[in-house]
């Protein structure tokens, strides 16, 4: 993933919340806005302690190639990613 797909992502207006799928599996959740932000090769994710709150419980760096895909939390998927198929009921 390069570093504008990521920042794109994360500068959309109104802001959605974001769901980062990495190489090892794990998955990271943004799930307020000015809470991450891409440096050079990396990306940096702050967890607030609450919610509107300046306090920063934990932090993630996650390098930038090791984001697999990048899942909009409204059910889309933004880029490297793709959309699950709908299946048919009936």
């Amino acid at each position: 993933m390069t570093g504008e797909d990521v920042k794109q992502e994360l500068e959309r207006e109104p802001f959605v919340p974001l769901r980062l799928h990495l190489a090892s599996g794990q998955q990271i959740d943004i799930a307020y806005q000015n809470t991450a932000w891409v440096r050079q090769n990396t990306l940096v994710v702050v967890f607030p302690l609450a919610r509107g709150s300046a306090a920063i419980g934990n932090y993630d760096v996650i390098a930038l190639p090791l984001i697999e895909r990048i899942e909009q939390l409204n059910g889309q998927t933004g880029p490297g990613g793709r959309k699950r198929p709908r299946r048919s009921r009936g």
